[in-house]
């Protein structure tokens, strides 16, 4: 190609700078200035020409490959993709393109864990909840009751907003929380991801920009992913998200979107303290972004009242909160929830109706009837006394059988971020735990632009003492191997 010095970035251009990276680059590989299979610079070479961030460049590379112009070989670089093929017939253009990123960022880990998958294996991969926790014969009774006695009109087509009764429920949740709910703000959902699915719908148009704390929910930013969205990450510290980086990332790219997983931080486990929530939030209103703030497993926050959510600071309507109860609950529910208020509320109900027109009305007026009676709370105990409890030897267990780790005990959620060595990588540690007999989840989809520090997510909310124990005595031969070749 010709040096990459020649692309000329325009600050007065409304296009952030990635989007010139990448749309000059695609130019010249439809001017066939680029051939297949041609390596484009190396992403640091490529910003120290340009004079522009490391980040800028990643982005760019990132949205030609969701534009299927290139490949990106972990380890080995970013490639010129094949010449788009002609046009197909009408019965092949839907098929979806099975390179993109939408693609790439779980469906790999997912496919590796499942041929590790053996007899005698243990699972530290999935960070499910405990069945013993879920309240099934509660539960049981309230669908009952919901048969019994609502009339049969209430299982009529429904609005999509959901069960008024089941909505005021959740505002009132929220309100002790020092949100301003009211039910009106309320939208339920098929989950927390149908959630996310929505605003990505409502907001995101293509090569939107999305800010994201790194690392991640992977499931989530597959949601984005799905909408073409390009990252930036935002960094964080033993406190959670700086907001000197936050407001970095705000002035600089002006995010579309940004994307927060505030208590019960999934992959690491963090709390967010208040007094940075409220910065962030007033931050976003300087700049004008909008903020999705996923507050799912909130409720097991072990040390302490959990703060106020990012939301309750909020005065213009400029956050948009989201809620599953699968882990508070059973998995099996299906139901979530997002809160919105200002013009933000009507668009999104729009986009869920839809979706899939409503959620099921059995389940929300069997939900509304547990939530409301005392069986909840004493659920909510007895789960979160099991938590904690499997936390702590978790946590105290690690530490033994890895003494080099910063192991950092997760203030809430059922799940633990294990930094490596940075001789260890991320896929060889996988490998050897595989061998093992203890699977992992991998860092790499956690990462907003799949690319961050070796690490690996594990989960030990579903994992009693003894199969816990037996786990880590295998991850530590594993890791324990991966050091002595290191």
């Amino acid at each position: 190609m010709s040096a990459p010095g020649e692309i000329a970035l325009d600050p007065h251009d409304k296009r952030p700078l990635y989007v010139q990276i990448a749309d000059e680059l695609a130019a010249r590989i439809e001017r066939g200035e680029l051939g297949e299979g041609e390596r484009l610079p190396g992403m640091r070479e490529l910003a120290g020409r340009l004079g522009c961030g490391l980040v800028t460049v990643s982005q760019a590379y990132d949205s030609l490959v969701a534009r299927g112009r290139a490949i990106a070989r972990i380890g080995k670089g970013t490639y010129v993709s094949a010449p788009r093929a002609p046009s197909a017939p009408f019965a092949r253009r839907w098929e979806p393109d099975l390179g993109s990123v939408s693609r790439a960022r779980m469906e790999g880990v997912l496919e590796q864990l499942t041929r590790a998958e053996a007899p005698g294996t243990i699972s530290l991969a999935t960070g499910h909840p405990a069945p013993e926790t879920f309240p099934l014969a509660e539960f049981g009774r309230c669908v009952q009751r919901t048969l019994s006695d609502d009339p049969p009109e209430t299982m009529q087509y429904a609005t999509g907003s959901g069960d008024r009764d089941l909505r005021e429920v959740l505002a009132r949740a929220l309100h002790a929380r020092g949100v301003a709910a009211d039910a009106s703000d309320i939208v339920v959902c098929s989950g927390a991801q149908q959630a996310a699915d929505v605003v990505a719908t409502t907001l995101l148009e293509t090569r939107a920009v999305v800010a994201a704390e790194s690392p991640s929910y992977a499931p989530t930013l597959g949601v984005f992913d799905a909408r073409g969205a390009s990252y930036v990450e935002i960094a964080a510290d033993a406190d959670g998200l700086r907001l000197d980086d936050v407001e970095r990332v705000f002035a600089e790219y002006r995010p579309r979107l940004f994307y927060v997983n505030p208590f019960a931080q999934n992959p690491t486990g963090a709390n967010l303290p208040d007094r940075r929530a409220k910065a962030i939030v007033a931050l976003a209103r300087r700049y004008d972004v909008v903020i999705l703030e996923d507050q799912t497993g909130w409720v097991f926050t072990y040390d302490g009242a959990p703060p106020a959510p990012l939301a309750a600071h909020d005065v213009d309507g400029r956050v948009v909160l989201i809620e599953s109860l699968s882990k508070t609950m059973f998995p099996a529910l299906r139901v979530g929830y997002l809160y919105a208020r200002g013009g933000l509320r009507a668009p999104l109900e729009s986009a869920k109706m839809r979706a899939d027109s409503f959620t099921s009305t059995l389940t929300q007026r069997a939900l509304w009837r547990f939530l409301s009676s005392s069986a909840y709370p004493k659920h909510l105990r007895a789960a979160k006394a099991l938590y904690r409890a499997r936390r702590d030897a978790f946590v105290e267990t690690l530490a033994e059988a890895l003494p080099w780790a910063a192991v950092q005990p997760p203030a809430a959620g059922v799940t633990l971020w294990l930094p490596l060595p940075p001789r260890i990588s991320t896929q060889a540690a996988f490998d050897e735990c595989a061998r093992e007999g203890v699977l992992v989840m991998p860092a790499d989809p956690w990462y907003p632009t799949r690319s961050g520090p070796a690490a690996l997510r594990l989960g030990f909310g579903d994992r009693d003492e003894a199969s816990a124990r037996e786990a880590i005595a295998r991850l530590g031969r594993a890791l324990g191997r991966c050091l002595a070749r290191a």
